[in-house]
């Protein structure tokens, strides 16, 4: 899997997040520790996970 940079998941909505969420978990588990794909999907989950959370927070703080 390659890495999903957060450019390319702001115009992303939250299902499609979700979806791509599962597949790098997915992904995750297919991977040998150490490699250089594993580092990606490690990488794509935790921009996804951003992702979410900048979402979130915003819906908790209209306005700001």
């Amino acid at each position: 899997m390659r890495l999903i940079t957060d450019t390319e998941l702001a115009g992303r909505s939250d299902v499609e997040l979700a979806v791509l969420f599962h597949m790098a978990a997915e992904a995750l588990a297919a991977t040998a520790p150490g490699t250089a794909a594993r580092n990606a999907v490690i990488a794509s989950l935790q921009n996804i996970t951003r992702a979410k959370a900048r979402r979130y927070y915003r819906r908790m703080a209209p306005g700001l």
